[in-house]
């Protein structure tokens, strides 16, 4: 609860603008109750940092290992980053705004997570789409990180099925229509 609350703040407003007062006010719990948790505010950042992108790696990998058609795999991994991103704040939002707080050892360790995430996803790409430079492969997938990331910042009034499926779609489209067919 406390981790969910915190990314929820450290996405709405900076990390020094972010007091555990807030924090624990939120969460239904006094500040310094944080500080049972975590030994401090910045590990409780890292700790919103690191959950989701641990949990996304961890299911790439599995799904690049157990889903042996690309395409197939691909979409598993689009949907599981679309409902990571509609259930809670994008953790690449927060690291984003927050990444001059986070110590140089751990915001190392994180871009490289980011990283391993990323190839995971343009390995697929590239085996569907060899006509893309690894250039090419790298900028779509990144983009449509981008555009599944910035979702849940945007209030269209859709319900969250329609948002899913929409962007899914979109998604899709984006990795694996050539372009000079549009």
């Amino acid at each position: 609860m406390l981790i969910k609350v915190a990314g929820e703040l450290f996405n709405e407003r900076a990390f020094d603008a972010v007091t555990t007062e807030m924090i624990g006010s939120r969460a239904g719990v006094t500040g310094p109750a944080l500080y049972r948790h975590f030994p401090s505010k910045q590990a409780l950042l890292i700790a919103v940092l690191e959950d989701p992108l641990n949990e996304l790696l961890e299911n790439a990998r599995k799904t690049a290992a157990e889903i042996s058609d690309p395409r197939q795999a691909l979409e598993a991994m689009i949907d599981y980053h679309v409902r990571r991103t509609l259930d809670s704040v994008p953790s690449t939002l927060v690291f984003l705004k927050n990444e001059h707080n986070i110590p140089d050892d751990e915001r190392h360790r994180m871009r490289r997570m980011m990283r391993l995430y990323a190839e995971e996803w343009s390995g697929l790409v590239t085996r569907l789409r060899p006509d893309l430079s690894d250039a090419q492969t790298r900028i779509l997938t990144h983009a449509v990180f981008s555009m599944i990331n910035a979702v849940p910042q945007f209030n269209s009034g859709l319900d969250p099925e329609t948002v899913a499926t929409t962007i899914r779609t979109a998604a899709i489209n984006a990795l694996l229509i050539p372009t000079d067919t549009i």
